[in-house]
This record gives structure tokens, C-alpha cells and sequence, in this order.
């Protein structure tokens, strides 16, 4: 008769059978190892040869750094993931002038650059992920260049500082090192 507080007849010790453990334990740690720490830390070589090519080392290893696809990325995989950050500070610039018409609504220069930025979004980022995706670098670069071109064109129409300078500054920065990359597959 068993109740709720008797004991279970405890197995005598078996040193193989614990080693086998150990082993499956050791190779679980070692996979768990393999697996995730690249993720961190991605390709720190690959990552520095490329980004020293670029005008702006350090902005070109921390935005790849952050990203964790540039663990498995090839030169093409950073083009690609630099063109994604591209994507994300022209979002945030177009998001940032939508807030400021509704403030200044009909800003000449305000509207002038939501154009540029449009023009970001919807031809230069598509066109430099297809050109990527397609092999054929060559456009690619030169969606990037445009870019920073309507970057500076959005800073330029305005009298003076314009309220998306620091915004402007940061994704000709970020557009000139993704051309960059992008020019290391030519």
C-alpha cells in the first residue's frame, strides 16, 4: 500500500549512465553556443574589412553590428541590411515632415522635401533591394546616391537650418555608407 508520503526505491548510482548525461549535456551547451553566438556578434571581420571602406566606420559597424542578420551576411547581405536602415531614417524623416505640415500646413519647403522623401521610399530603397536581390549592384549604388541627393536637396530648401537638418545630416551619412558597400560588389 503506497500513501502520499512514501518513498520511491532510489536506483543505485551508475557512473556510465552519468557520463552519458554529462556527454548529451556537453553537447547541448555546445550547440546552444554555436547557434546563438554568432547572432551577438555576427562576422567581426568580414564586418570591419567592409565598413573601413566607407566614409563613416564606426556609423557602418554599429548599424550592422545591431542588425543580427549580419552574422550569416555576405558583402551583398550588409548592402542589404545598410539599405534597410536607409529605409528606416527615410521613414522616420517622412514621419517627421508629416508632423511638421500638420503644424505648417501648405510649407513650401516642408512639402518639397515630403516629395524628396517620397521618392526614397517608393523608387530608391525598392530599387536598391531588387538590384541587390538581382545581382546587378550597379543600380543599387545609384538609388543610394540619389538618396543622399534628396537628402541635401530637402536640407536646401529651406532659409538657413531647417528643422530636418539632423535628420537630413543622418541619412546622407547613412545613404553614402550603404553606396559604399554597394560599390564593393562592382
Amino acid at each position: 500500500m503506497t500513501d502520499a508520503f512514501s518513498f520511491t526505491y532510489l536506483k543505485p548510482f551508475d557512473p556510465a549512465k552519468m557520463k552519458n548525461k554529462s556527454i548529451y549535456v556537453a553537447a547541448l551547451f555546445f550547440l546552444i553556443q554555436s547557434v546563438f553566438l554568432p547572432i551577438g556578434h555576427g562576422d567581426a571581420n568580414l564586418i570591419e574589412q567592409t565598413c573601413r571602406q566607407t566614409p563613416d566606420r564606426n556609423l557602418c559597424v554599429s548599424s550592422l553590428k545591431a542588425d543580427p542578420r549580419s552574422a550569416t551576411a555576405d558583402v551583398t547581405g550588409l548592402a542589404l541590411i545598410m539599405v534597410d536602415v536607409v529605409k528606416n531614417k527615410a521613414t522616420l524623416c517622412a514621419n517627421r515632415i508629416n508632423d511638421l505640415l500638420k503644424q505648417k500646413p501648405g510649407d513650401q519647403a516642408l512639402s518639397s522635401c515630403k516629395s524628396d522623401y517620397n521618392a526614397v521610399l517608393i523608387a530608391d530603397v525598392p530599387v536598391a533591394v531588387e538590384a541587390l536581390t538581382k545581382g546587378d549592384p550597379k543600380f543599387a549604388e545609384q538609388s543610394m546616391d540619389d538618396t543622399a541627393i534628396e537628402a541635401k536637396s530637402c536640407e536646401d530648401g529651406f532659409k538657413g537650418r531647417s528643422p530636418m537638418t539632423d535628420l537630413n545630416n543622418a541619412s546622407q551619412k547613412f545613404a553614402a555608407v550603404a553606396a559604399a558597400i554597394v560599390r564593393l560588389l562592382l
